[in-house]
């Protein structure tokens, strides 16, 4: 097996349905017909739109309810289960969160509203903080599942169960949570007190058995991605955290798993078998919604067993109609989103976009930079473009638009680097760019999301230089960068705790912390200034000048719309 089963949608969708029409015209005494169906990643989106560029999308729980409605009204025994991400993503959560927080969470209530059986916890339910995470647990009529957590609340609405058994049908279905354990190195301290992270292997390889003791089906939620295969003795990919996707590891080394429902990595898979486990992934966003069919019948014992599985992905399409009851009771919500996304705030003189900003100075970043060093009365500053599809339109310019900027809910810290180790961090940015010149066949080291630049210093990117030695005439205030300098440095806190595996902001003095998420400050910033600005300053460039203008043109030929999603949506 290889990482190539990460991409693979290998069961024919319309195929998949036929075969479980199939098993349920031939159900017959002793067999159970159970279908499992399963969302991920869902990230708060309810309606079927894009809150940034403003127009409609296929995707949302609204139109979910819609393929769930249709499996229900012709299937008796239906569990629908979530493998987690579910209460932080689209501005309409972040509203909630944020802005109004007295009504129940909205994406929370419309799951109830769905009947969800369980969910397992993602990473993303610690964005906000514990008390934004215990109030939508605490309003869930669904338990919400992580087995690999060690916790001191052995209670309450602040304690995560393991796992859960439902009778369906006289057949005892053990669903078992798992959520990735890289928690501690995207996350504020603050946000995970009181709960530690167990790799998810080993967590399994003790409570799966207790729960096999109840069970006569065990489905697996987990919140963690394909991940390297240890039978090829693969490595992690690019970016990833070690143990951060470890389902092929779960159903390969833990014993007595016969479904996973995984998620994390934004992909599709219909389905997989590794190790007689069924493997199924749903689209992120709710487009898409995994069904998994399985045939119990009695064995000789009178117990029940495993007959027959398969599994598929049901797609979100322009004919799916969002459900009419989901949009009603979500409206509330949305239409508050709405008329705070649509406030003006400032003007810009130019339209601009951000798809090309990775591979030359920009506005866009240079704004992000400018609002960093201001509020944390930093030296210098390090970000990205995490949503190159952005576009700023000339004249007015709203919340929404200015939100699309910087689409998480990272905050900003400032530490202290010496001059040495803000060209480290330079260096670890730069391995995003391939070299020149250039090989397809080679891979990147490092993911788009994660390359960051800088402002408050001057730079050169030498892409004919190996990985690790590309920096050039590294300078401040026209001279070269002391390595022995001390300088402030604004950061954000996925960095901070090694997000990106920048190693070396690791336990640097943290001389700032702000209350507030980035995305806020540059609302309040460019509020007080009215102005977008439109031209950046050029203290950084790739060079040779061709390799620059070969990757600019890479880029835009693409053309293919880009969305906010790559695992920085992963963590």
């Amino acid at each position: 097996m290889t990482r190539n089963w990460r991409l693979l949608v290998l069961a024919p969708i319309l195929a998949g349905i036929s075969i479980f029409a199939g098993w349920a015209q031939q159900s017959t005494p002793g067999r159970v017909h159970i279908v499992l169906l399963g969302t991920t990643d869902i990230h708060g989106n309810i309606f079927p739109e894009d809150y940034y560029a403003n127009r409609p999308r296929n995707r949302g729980l609204a139109k979910i309810e819609t393929l769930v409605r249709q499996v229900r009204a012709s299937e008796p025994n239906v569990l629908l289960l979530d493998s987690g991400d579910i209460i932080e993503g689209t501005p309409l959560a972040y509203y909630s969160a944020r802005k109004d927080t007295a009504p129940p969470n909205p994406t929370i209530a419309v799951m109830n509203a769905m009947a969800y059986d369980a969910a397992a916890c993602g990473n993303h339910e610690f964005n906000f903080g514990l008390d934004v995470l215990w109030k939508a647990k605490r309003e869930a009529r669904f338990p919400i599942l992580a087995a690999n957590v060690k916790q001191v609340y052995v209670r309450g609405v602040e304690h995560f169960d393991s796992y859960i058994i439902k009778n369906v049908a006289g057949v005892r279905v053990g669903i078992v949570g798992f959520v990735t354990p890289g928690i501690p190195r995207w996350e504020i301290p603050a946000h995970y007190k009181g709960y530690q992270f167990e790799q998810i292997v080993e967590s399994a390889k003790r409570v799966i058995p207790e729960v096999r003791k109840q069970a006569d089906l065990i489905v697996v939620l987990a919140h963690s991605g394909l991940g390297p295969d240890p039978a090829a003795n693969q490595e992690s990919a690019p970016g990833d955290i070690s143990g951060e996707n470890a389902t092929l590891a779960l159903a390969e080394q833990a014993p007595g798993i016969d479904v996973i429902f995984f998620g994390h990595t934004h992909l599709e898979v219909a389905q997989m078998m590794v190790n007689g486990v069924l493997l199924a992934q749903a689209q992120n966003w709710g487009q898409s919604l995994a069904r998994a069919d399985i045939e119990m019948e009695h064995d000789a014992g009178g117990g029940w067993r495993v007959k027959e599985k398969h599994s598929t992905v049901l797609p979100v399409t322009d004919s799916t109609a969002a459900d009419s009851e989901i949009v009603k009771l979500a409206q509330p919500y949305e239409t508050a989103t709405q008329k705070y996304l649509d406030a003006p705030i400032a003007t810009s003189a130019q339209e601009m976009r951000g798809d090309i900003s990775r591979y030359q100075d920009d506005p866009l970043v240079d704004l992000i930079h400018r609002v960093q060093l201001d509020a944390g009365h930093a030296d210098v500053s390090l970000a990205t473009m995490f949503y190159p599809a952005i576009k700023i339109p000339a004249g007015p310019v709203t919340v929404r638009q200015l939100a699309g900027l910087y689409i998480y809910e990272n905050t900003l810290y400032v530490v202290e680097m010496t001059g040495a180790q803000i060209k480290n961090a330079l260096e670890h940015a730069a391995s995003f760019y391939p070299q020149w010149p250039f090989d397809a066949s080679k891979p990147l080291q490092l993911p788009g999301y994660n390359a960051d630049s800088a402002e408050g210093v001057s730079y050169v990117i030498d892409l004919t230089r190996p990985v690790g030695d590309r920096i050039r005439n590294l300078t401040r205030q026209g001279k070269p960068l002391d390595p022995a300098a001390k300088l402030r440095v604004a950061i954000n806190n996925y960095r901070y705790n090694g997000g990106g595996h920048y190693d070396v902001f690791k336990g640097l003095p943290i001389v700032y912390r702000s209350p507030e998420e980035v995305r806020e400050l540059i609302i309040d910033y460019v509020s007080r200034t009215g102005t977008i600005p439109t031209t950046s300053d050029g203290n950084w460039s790739l060079q040779p000048r061709e390799a620059a203008q070969a990757l600019i043109a890479e880029e835009r030929r693409r053309e293919a719309p880009q969305t906010p999603g790559a695992p920085n949506s992963f963590r």
